[in-house]
C-alpha cells in the first residue's frame, strides 16, 4: 500500500492510497466524510448486497454514505482510492454531491467516456504505482485546476470536525445567520448529506479511531459521556448503525 497526498491537490483531496497484490477476501468500508473515487487497472472490485455481489466499473464515485458497506477484491487487484474532502465536489463539472450521496456510480454514467480515462487505465502502469499516482494526479489537477473550494462549506465542515460532531446544528445556523431549514438545505446543496448526518458520521470516526487505539472496557462509559449520547446503550445503538456490530464486538475483533 502506497499513501499518496499531492500538495497541489490539498484543498480538494485528503489523500490518494495505492493498494496492490492484496487478498480476495472481503473487506468492509465504514462510514467517513470523504467521497472516494476508486480507479482500477488491474483486477476488479465488486460490493456485496444481502449476499450479492454486484461488480463495479474499472472507475467509479461513491459518495458520503451512513452505512458500512461490503466490498471484494480480486486478488490480482491494482487499484487507487482517492479521498476527496466533503466539499471538494461541489461546483466541479463532474457530478454534484446530493447525485452520488450514498451511491457507488461509475463514471461512465456520470458522463464521463472511458476514452477520457484511457490513460489512467492502462494496466502498463500497475507495475510502476507511484508513476500511476502522479499520472491521476494530473488528470485531477486538471479537472480542479479552475474550480474553487465553497468558503462557507469549508467553515462548515471545519466546525463539525473541530468539536468532533458535538456542535448544535441550532448553533451553527445561528453563527451563519440563517433559519435551521435554510443551514440544512445549503448544507446538503454543497456536501450531499445533512449536517447532522455528517456530525453523526465524524463522531462515530472518532469512536472508531479511540476504540482502536484503547481497548479497555472503560472506554465506552468515557465515549459516550464525551461524543455527548444520552447514556451507554444511546451511544452502543448509534454505533451499531454505522458498523453493524456494537462497540464491544468491534473492540474484541
Amino acid at each position: 500500500m502506497i499513501t499518496w497526498r499531492p500538495e497541489r491537490l490539498a484543498p480538494y483531496v485528503e489523500k490518494m492510497v495505492w493498494i496492490g497484490n492484496g487478498s480476495a477476501e472481503p473487506f468492509i468500508v465504514y462510514p467517513d466524510i470523504h467521497h472516494v473515487m476508486g480507479i482500477q487497472n488491474i483486477g476488479h472490485m465488486t460490493i456485496v448486497n444481502d449476499g450479492q455481489q454486484q461488480l463495479l466499473d474499472s472507475a467509479g464515485l461513491t459518495g458520503i454514505h451512513h452505512n458500512q458497506k461490503l466490498f471484494q477484491a480480486s486478488a490480482s487487484l491494482s487499484s487507487v482510492l482517492i479521498y476527496f474532502k466533503p466539499a471538494a465536489l461541489y461546483r466541479w463539472s463532474l457530478c454534484s454531491p446530493r447525485e452520488i450521496a450514498a451511491r457507488s456510480v461509475s463514471l461512465i454514467d456520470l458522463g464521463k467516456p472511458v476514452s477520457a480515462w484511457n490513460r489512467v487505465l492502462d494496466p502498463r502502469l500497475a507495475a510502476n504505482p507511484r508513476e500511476w499516482l502522479v499520472v491521476i494526479e494530473e488528470l485531477l489537477w486538471r479537472m480542479f485546476a479552475d474550480t474553487e473550494t465553497d468558503r462557507w462549506a469549508v467553515w462548515a465542515i471545519d466546525q463539525i470536525q473541530s468539536t468532533r460532531g458535538i456542535i448544535r446544528i441550532g448553533q451553527l445556523a445561528e453563527e451563519a445567520v440563517l433559519s435551521r431549514r435554510q443551514f440544512e438545505r445549503r448544507f446538503i446543496e454543497r456536501i450531499g448529506v445533512s449536517a447532522k448526518s455528517l456530525a453523526q458520521i465524524v463522531k462515530f470516526q472518532h469512536a472508531l479511531q479511540t476504540l482502536k487505539a484503547d481497548n479497555r472496557p472503560s472506554a465506552l462509559t468515557h465515549l459516550a459521556h464525551e461524543a455527548n449520547y444520552y447514556d451507554q446503550a444511546h451511544f452502543i445503538r448509534e454505533f451499531r448503525k454505522k458498523s453493524g456490530v456494537t462497540p464491544g464486538q468491534l473492540r474484541d475483533f
